[in-house]
């Protein structure tokens, strides 16, 4: 059986702590992280330049005491 292929920015992103990062905008590129901040527009400008030809991965750390249940229905 053939193994599934894993994003580097994702497994990237799954190693972080959310404890360290929590309420913050991390920024992970060519399967490193970037940066991490509050200022969104400043870590996409790090990441252009330290790796131009990447997409970049953006995501936001939440509380990890907290817990987010999401429902198909409104």
């Amino acid at each position: 059986m053939e193994r599934m292929k894993v994003d580097p920015d994702w497994e990237c992103f799954q190693s972080l702590s959310q404890r360290t990062y929590w309420g913050k905008y991390v920024v992970i590129a060519a399967g490193r992280l970037v940066g991490a901040g509050k200022d969104l527009s400043k870590l996409l400008l790090l990441a252009r330049k330290k790796h131009p030809r990447a997409m970049p991965f953006v995501a936001r750390m939440r509380d990890p005491r907290k817990l987010c249940v999401y429902t198909g229905r409104l």
